[in-house]
């Protein structure tokens, strides 16, 4: 299963949680009249009188219990909304984080800042809990334009860079999918269940005399017994319901971040810390807020789902707690550096990868060896266009406006660089457009950051033109790749991007099997993997090395086949065939790239057309992309 849908799932399961809460505000006026007429038929037949039912009796029984229930959660509704996020945040202990004081809290800061433009929302203001030493976080709010994201200071100090920025992309999943009105809905739900309970205990009571009446002897059991079992069946829903939401946004974590290491680190700690009893909050009201923290106190009214089965969703297989100490500030992963830049035009820059605000835009971060140390700063390449260049031409492609100038730019990023053939032929499928020369210019001042990032936002805005239309633009890439007389490894992976994002092919259907890693799927899926692998190594430094370092450990016992490359049939079988491999394995595959690449690399970045190959492969997989591969784009607004 792909982790979109398993958010499709989780919406859906949501949307029948919350019918059922309909049917239960239904069963409780229900059992309030069935309870009510059987103490009245119970009156009449122990006094042996005909009682009639009074006028209106069922009638007012219904309005009594749906006034208290609607009115209390209306009432309710206007308490939670008086404060909003920052009233909740500061309930539980946390302070505004507006200046940081240490390297943590700047870290948390710019995360939050590019989780904010991965994810297209308005930045939330953020709270630091520092007086919490358990490893956790919640968000809280009406909407994204009030939302807050509060962090424990445990988070802060335990938790590696790429962990903490899984953490925050979890909660803004919650606030990306509208769970923040959600939660303080369900908790005004039943917050007005509970006031039934509480009127049935109100006619119990005994007046300023000592003395009780027999209404409210009989007809107060009737509402602490039809209430209390009410109020028991809305926790129950509103547990259920927020344990559907956590699953939804695990999967928006993993694809803010695309990575799924981020938010399984984090899980594996607070997993740690809880068999040790190291998860208690000191502060932070946990029952009260259970459904807004990244993980509760489990019970039978437990709000987030067991953290082995949300690993297990994570990873695809059963995987162990992880120690949590704390980390020496120096050896955390370093802080990028910030650029200093003019603000950026709305829809300049946005939404695919958390790199995004934390790399220069001029050109790509450089994408270097786990083993080897990480630059402070690495100076671009040099080039012809500045960084300002860069920025004015991407806020003039992203008001591109026209079927021509979408194809004109589609096709200018197709080209070869520095092919005059090809140039020629981009000239002649765009003639006719007044504008393309200045859409051309545009697209030669991208960096090797941005370029296919760019690419695949245009194929996502041309999918949408007709059938004919696309059918046109297909024809015209493929005269633009062969002007030139030869057909480039990278020109075969970008016209299968194509293929698949303008509707030539049908999906592929993901494999429904289980495997807990690539070694234990079939022998034929393993040599396609080779095959697919051996076009790869033609795009990745010392290719037969890395091919070989990569099948090897699939493909113990068995013959390797020989790095060759497969014709374009034989590449579109392979690519078809990997593609059904569960959702889970596909990131394994694509990290097992990029990593090997990383250590067969020659010193320095590895090469854009080799970062291309890895984030094409990616894209055609449907699979987030590894950390390392991600920082190396900037993404553009959608």
């Amino acid at each position: 299963m792909r982790f979109r849908d398993q958010q499709d799932d989780a919406r859906r399961a949501t949307q029948r949680l919350l019918a059922l809460f309909a049917l239960l505000l239904l069963g409780l006026v229900l059992a309030v009249n069935g309870l009510l007429l059987g103490v009245w038929w119970a009156i009449g037949w122990l006094l042996s009188w005909d009682l009639a039912l009074p006028p209106l009796f069922i009638e007012t029984n219904t309005t009594v219990v749906l006034l208290f229930v609607l009115g209390g959660a209306w009432v309710e509704i206007g308490r939670l909304r008086e404060g909003g996020g920052a009233h909740v945040a500061r309930w539980a202990g946390g302070r505004a984080l507006t200046d940081a004081r240490q390297l943590s809290e700047r870290r948390l800061l710019n995360i939050v800042d590019e989780m904010a433009i991965a994810s297209g929302l308005p930045k939330p203001a953020v709270y630091l809990l520092d007086r919490e030493d358990a490893i956790n976080a919640f968000a809280a709010g009406w909407s994204p334009d009030d939302a807050i994201v509060a962090v424990t200071q445990g988070a802060l100090d335990r938790l590696t860079r790429d962990e903490l920025q899984g953490l925050v992309a979890h909660e803004f999943g919650h606030i990306h999918q509208n769970d923040l009105r959600l939660n303080m809905q369900l908790l005004a739900l039943v917050w007005g269940l509970s006031l039934v309970h509480g009127y049935g205990h109100k006619l119990l009571e005994a007046d300023d005399a000592g003395r009780r009446s027999a209404f409210g002897l009989l007809v107060g059991p009737v509402f602490v017994a039809a209430g209390l079992l009410g109020w028991l069946a809305g926790q129950l829903l509103q547990a259920a319901v927020s344990r559907q939401r956590e699953l939804l946004a695990d999967a928006c974590a993993v694809q803010f971040t695309r990575s799924r290491d981020g938010l399984g680190g984090v899980l594996r700690k607070v997993w740690h810390q809880a068999q040790h009893y190291q998860d208690q909050l000191a502060r932070v009201p946990a029952r009260l807020l259970a459904a807004m923290l990244l993980q509760a106190p489990a019970d039978w009214l437990a709000t987030h789902p067991p953290l082995p089965e949300r690993l297990r969703r994570l990873y695809g297989r059963a995987v162990d707690p992880l120690p949590a100490p704390r980390l020496d500030p120096g050896m955390q992963d370093p802080e990028p550096a910030r650029i200093s830049a003019p603000p950026q035009p709305a829809g300049a820059l946005a939404a695919a990868g958390p790199i995004a605000a934390a790399a220069p835009i001029a050109y790509a971060a450089p994408m270097t060896s786990p083993d080897e140390p990480e630059p402070a700063a690495a100076p671009p390449e040099p080039r012809a266009y500045s960084a300002q260049d860069e920025r004015d031409a991407i806020d003039r492609l992203s008001r591109l406006n026209g079927p021509g100038e979408l194809r004109a730019a589609v096709l200018a990023l197709l080209a070869t660089p520095g092919s005059r053939r090809e140039r020629r032929a981009w000239q002649d499928e765009t003639a006719g457009l007044s504008t393309a020369r200045e859409v051309r210019d545009d697209v030669k001042k991208l960096g090797p950051a941005t370029r296919l990032p760019w690419l695949e936002l245009l194929l996502a805005r041309v999918a949408k033109a007709p059938l004919p239309d696309r059918q046109h633009l297909m024809a015209a890439a493929r005269r633009v790749m062969a002007a030139d007389g030869q057909i480039r490894p990278i020109d075969r992976l970008h016209w299968l991007l194509m293929r698949q994002r303008l509707g030539e092919e049908t999906p592929v259907p993901t494999s429904a099997g289980s495997f807990p890693d690539i070694a234990e799927t079939s022998l034929h899926t393993r040599r396609e993997i080779a095959r697919l692998t051996a076009f790869l190594a033609r795009l990745v430094p010392d290719g037969e090395a890395w091919y070989q370092s990569v099948m090897l450990p699939w493909l113990q016992g068995v013959a390797l086949p020989p790095c060759e490359a497969p014709d374009a049939d034989g590449l579109v079988h392979a690519l078809q065939e990997v593609q059904t491999l569960p959702w889970m394995l596909k990131p394994v595959l694509v990290r097992h790239w990029t990593e090997t690449a990383l250590r067969h690399k020659p010193p320095g970045p590895l090469a854009d057309e080799a970062c291309d190959a890895l984030r094409l492969a990616a894209v055609l997989l449907d699979s987030p992309l590894p950390p390392e591969l991600a920082r190396h784009y900037v993404e553009p607004a959608a």
